[in-house]
């Protein structure tokens, strides 16, 4: 469901806004391939930016993870709605998914509240962290009485359907990071 929703709406609005290049895999698609596709592009100069949702956001730092053992740098991390109820699966990840690897340059953590399916409900437990000091890491929270729900997090259209917070701080957020590297790829989970 998430992967037809990212199709429709995210991926969608990245494409349409000149970001061409973009790449959707899904959070069952394997680790190593994912990283070997990004090592690749790496490889050819483009700056990497891994964005995922819901259990995708989960994934994304997994990933994140093995271009880190293999010595590959990300300009951008972002993930969106990864907690809640999608840590039911403890053993498949191995791993704390808010702790940012070294590899990382900036990392966007975005979460609400108001998503059961997305979010802890302590809201500490939602925030992401660097390993290092030289890292950016932003920890956005929409509260509950803001009612974004886990789709208002990532729906771009019909675009009058965006939140005006989401739009202002998730969408632009992301658009405004992503234009600040100048990068001719994006690769998102």
């Amino acid at each position: 469901m998430a992967r037809r929703l990212m199709q429709r709406n995210l991926l969608r609005y990245l494409r349409s806004k000149g970001l061409s290049d973009v790449t959707m895999y899904g959070h069952l698609h394997s680790v190593d391939a994912i990283s070997d596709d990004l090592q690749a592009s790496r490889r050819e100069g483009r700056k990497l930016v891994i964005l995922g949702y819901s259990q995708g956001g989960f994934h994304a730092v997994k990933v994140a993870r093995e271009l880190e053992r293999r010595g590959v740098e990300i300009a951008l991390l972002v993930s969106i709605a990864a907690g809640g109820l999608g840590r039911v699966f403890p053993g498949r990840w191995g791993f704390d998914p808010r702790n940012v690897p070294t590899n990382v340059d900036v990392c966007l953590n975005f979460f609400s509240q108001g998503d059961l399916l997305g979010c802890d409900q302590s809201h500490q437990m939602n925030e992401a962290f660097g390993s290092s000091a030289t890292q950016r890491v932003e920890n956005h929270m929409f509260h509950a009485h803001e009612g974004v729900s886990h789709i208002d997090l990532v729906r771009c259209y019909p675009e009058e359907r965006i939140k005006p917070a989401v739009r202002t701080q998730v969408i632009e957020r992301i658009m405004t990071e992503i234009s600040g590297l100048n990068t001719s790829g994006v690769q998102h989970i």
